[in-house]
């Protein structure tokens, strides 16, 4: 009986380990994810989940085009399917192009087999559209929805050739009460030093031309205050891989 505390304990400690790991976007416990550098050098990421979005990725691609940035976007494989020309024209402009899964789904819920069906079913909606994926070194780009994950979620990604990409600097732009100026006192709460990798979003898993105003007006601000205040550089996530060393197989 007086062991029964040190065993509570152990299992509360592994549960909230489990879940930290399982949520948490600079986590590494259940596999190895790029999240960037967060703190050093002098490398920013910009990147944009559920997208294309009819409503607001024509202006976000302009405030991009305004600054001379390249960015990186996720995109929902339903959504490339709908909206093709769209998602080729973020492909012209020369962004990095990513995998989110095909119907934005949970990925710790589901079999592998699921997984690689949503995988698969994305790339090949991408690929239709006249779009070639981003690589590094043979691997293309995926971000896990809400960036939730399990081990086998990670190592399904690997073993289908794919970096999984997390992020550094939670922005939370998808809150229903959100606003430009909370975007931006989170950015600048976040975002010490270089290295960091931004999650905004240009679309929503929820409809097609959902409002993204916040997320756009708060990307054209970082880019001013980072990029042309602070003297960051900001890059595509294979760009940033390639130049800070991370190791893909």
């Amino acid at each position: 009986m007086k062991t029964w505390p040190f065993a509570a304990g152990a299992a509360v400690g592994a549960g909230g380990w489990s879940i930290y790991n399982a949520i948490s976007p600079k986590a590494q416990g259940f596999g190895r994810t790029f999240v960037g550098t967060p703190g050093t050098g002098k490398l920013m990421a910009l990147t944009f989940d559920d997208g294309p979005n009819t409503a607001w990725t024509p202006r976000l691609l302009e405030v991009l085009d305004k600054h001379g940035v390249k960015a990186t976007f996720f995109t929902i494989g339903h959504y490339a399917r709908e909206q093709p020309s769209l998602l080729k024209e973020v492909f012209d402009a020369g962004h990095a192009i990513g995998n989110h899964t095909y119907t934005h789904v949970t990925m710790p819920l589901h079999t592998d087999e699921t997984i690689r069906r949503e995988l698969r079913d994305t790339t090949r909606a991408i690929e239709e559209a006249g779009v070639e994926m981003a690589r590094v070194n043979g691997h293309r780009l995926m971000r896990p929805p809400y960036g939730r994950r399990r081990p086998g979620t990670v190592r399904v990604l690997w073993e289908q050739g794919y970096v999984p990409i997390l992020w550094s600097v939670t922005l939370w732009d998808w809150e229903k009460k959100v606003s430009t100026e909370r975007i931006m006192r989170r950015a600048e709460k976040q975002a010490k030093g270089g290295g960091h990798v931004f999650l905004l979003h240009d679309g929503c898993n929820v409809a097609m031309g959902w409002d993204r105003s916040h997320s756009v007006n708060a990307a054209d601000l970082i880019l001013h205050q980072w990029k042309e205040q602070e003297g960051y550089e900001f890059v595509t996530i294979p760009e940033m891989i390639e130049r800070t060393g991370y190791a893909v197989p």
